[in-house]
């Protein structure tokens, strides 16, 4: 029997802005959590299986197909409390006829977030060269048919009721969310979780940086003032208003079902 059998390990699939690695930080500031940070990215954007084109010039990398990544999470752990793993579902978007691409042995759950909020975001950072490096907008890349799908295995096959947070609720309400969560999951709940002050080992990040620069100076979960999500026909481009309009029923069928606080 594996060591690590009675050690939680949990997997917290979202779409892209979702406050998805403000998740990440607060888990991150446990002292004894061993945490990964999309880890199948590596696979989709530059392994040898590779899915997506937005790295073509990139030369691929060996040991890091959809099987490997898997291996990565599945690793013995020893002397930790936890294993908390932040990914993407639209990295697997090859991979979702089965289960056999999931890591075994993970609780699994998911963090959703208004494609209206959401999608606008991605837009606006996947075509801000200066920042990102990006100068493109994909639709591929806003993970939404992904993570219903992906929800749907873990329900369907699995046999597991994942737990679902939308994004609003965890910043409206992060101590109880957080609680929540950790009681759902198996790990202990510690204040530190939506407070911090210890800045995070920011080596995982490098290469990704300005993705993650602002949630890395945060102090917790910042929420922002209260407002309703302003029409966006006239603001954005029409690819990026008809993704939007593609994510909602998905993001509704699963904000139906999320964590109510």
């Amino acid at each position: 029997m594996s060591k690590d059998r009675t050690i939680p390990k949990i997997v917290l699939w979202a779409v892209p802005r979702s406050i998805s690695t403000a998740f990440l930080r607060s888990v991150m500031n446990k002292k004894n959590v061993k945490v990964m940070l999309e880890p199948y990215a590596k696979a989709y954007y530059f392994g040898t299986e590779r899915v997506s084109q937005r790295y073509s010039e990139t030369p691929v990398t060996d040991g890091d197909t959809f099987d490997d990544i898997k291996g990565q999470y599945e690793e013995d752990v020893t002397g930790c409390e936890a294993v908390f793993v932040k990914d993407m579902a639209y990295y697997l978007t090859n991979n979702l006829e089965s289960v056999g691409t999931l890591p075994k042995s993970y609780i699994h759950t998911f963090l959703i977030r208004d494609p209206r909020k959401s999608v606008k975001s991605l837009y606006r950072m996947s075509v801000n060269k200066e920042l990102t490096g990006w100068d493109h907008f994909d639709p591929s890349e806003a993970g939404f048919v992904e993570l219903y799908k992906l929800y749907q295995l873990v329900v369907n096959d699995l046999g597991q009721d994942p737990l679902i947070i939308d994004a609003d609720d965890l910043l409206q309400h992060p101590e109880s969310v957080m609680k929540c969560f950790c009681e759902n999951t198996g790990i202990e709940y510690e204040p530190c979780m939506v407070n911090w002050e210890r800045k995070p080992d920011a080596s995982m990040f490098q290469g990704w940086m300005p993705w993650f620069e602002n949630v890395l100076g945060s102090r917790g979960f910042q929420s922002p003032p209260a407002k309703r999500v302003r029409k966006i026909e006239g603001e954005l481009p029409p690819e990026v208003h008809q993704c939007i309009q593609e994510s909602m029923p998905y993001y509704r069928k699963m904000y139906e079902k999320r964590l109510k606080v």
